[in-house]
């Protein structure tokens, strides 16, 4: 009977919709309501789509789909992993690694990237590795939204909130290097001090053209989103990159874009009734910048912290509004599993390389909730 009640979550269906297609099923759900209630007419879904949004996010899907079959990352990955000699060396190369390429291709592709070679070392060592993963999670999450494109929630409230290139980074750094220091504390506390071999090195041929591709495409993207290009021409580019993906591009997970346009759509149906304005947040703490910030990180801990930027951004009238929610939901992906897809994104990555799945949750759930914790009184002192 025990095994009965197993088997549907092995089913790899079931498994990609708790996992990896987890918002893009809660998205489609809200966005149906929304319209079979009335609460959303179908003449408004198209004022209610932000197009520029949308195509700067499938800009960035094939920017990073052109780095995945380049393996210019994989590369960058595996030469971290060949320089760790002990288990808290390769707990920071791997933290590290995990908050650059967040930054860079968001955070659930850089766990995609990381956390396999991570695993590589149950070849060598019987450490437990689930301390790192979560910390990889962890880095992913909080060290990748230094820039607009390391999470998708930061690239909405980006366009959404009126920052520039200065403003952004002005907000996000002081915030960001607060959770690096939490995350290198924790290192110690987590990972034992323990030497070892590292596995044997898979060669990787990194194909110039396309990650000159996807290097270009990823600054046309950020030229863009500061204003120094129009958005148009990172699309006329992502074209370019398409053609070179050949028949990869039927591979190519283009999610992302569906989520936001679903999500548009049933966000407004929520606001619009009775249920949201029960538990408005907003309500309870305010619209200033504190309020938004709290806000942010307890509704992300229910909804994920992509829907709550979205379901909270009409509340911030100001800049400072802004960068409190900003701090708020990115706080947010910490605590609950669903606070962030990344955090069920790198369970499911931990089990399918060999892990327990008890042994990763025993120690995501302490970790997570403390810098939840921390990160949102940091939130509150740099919302002020």
């Amino acid at each position: 009977m025990k095994h009965a009640v197993r088997r549907p979550r092995r089913h790899h269906v079931i498994r990609s919709l708790v996992f990896e297609r987890f918002l893009l099923l809660a998205a489609a759900l809200l966005a149906a309501a929304a319209l079979a209630s009335g609460r959303v007419a179908w003449r408004e879904v198209p004022g209610l789509l932000d197009f520029r949004l949308l195509s700067l996010f499938l800009v960035l899907t094939i920017a990073v789909e052109l780095g995945k079959a380049s393996d210019l990352f994989d590369r960058l990955v595996a030469r971290v992993a060949a320089r760790a000699r002990t288990a808290r060396g390769l707990a920071v190369g791997m933290i590290a690694a995990s908050g650059l390429l967040a930054a860079l291709l968001t955070n659930d592709v850089a766990l995609f990237l990381v956390v396999p070679f991570t695993m590589l070392f149950r070849r060598v060592t019987d450490l437990d590795l689930a301390p790192i993963v979560v910390l990889e999670v962890a880095a992913a999450n909080v060290l990748g939204c230094l820039t607009p494109l390391g999470n998708p929630q930061n690239l909405f409230l980006y366009a959404r909130g009126g920052f520039t290139a200065r403003s952004f980074f002005a907000a996000q750094a002081p915030w960001v290097a607060a959770a690096a220091v939490l995350l290198a504390l924790a290192v110690p506390w987590l990972v034992p001090r323990r030497a070892f071999d590292s596995p044997p090195a898979e060669p990787f041929d990194v194909d110039p053209r396309l990650a000159g591709a996807c290097l270009t495409l990823l600054a046309a993207e950020l030229a863009a989103l500061f204003g120094a290009v129009d958005h148009r021409i990172p699309l006329v580019l992502a074209a370019g990159g398409a053609l070179l993906l050949g028949r990869r591009l039927f591979e190519t997970d283009f999610s992302l874009l569906p989520v936001f346009a679903l999500l548009f759509v049933g966000v407004a149906g929520l606001e619009r009734g009775r249920f949201y304005e029960a538990l408005d947040p907003v309500r309870l703490f305010g619209h200033h910048a504190r309020g938004l910030a709290l806000s942010g990180a307890l509704l992300s801990q229910i909804v994920s912290n992509v829907p709550a930027a979205l379901l909270l951004a009409p509340a911030a009238t100001s800049a400072a509004g802004f960068r409190g929610l900003l701090y708020g939901v990115n706080a947010g992906g910490c605590g609950t599993p669903v606070a962030s897809i990344a955090n069920l994104i790198g369970a499911q990555l931990f089990v399918r390389e060999g892990g327990r799945p008890g042994a990763f949750w025993r120690r995501f759930l302490p970790v997570s909730a403390a810098l939840l914790f921390l990160l949102t009184l940091v939130s509150l002192v740099l919302a002020s």
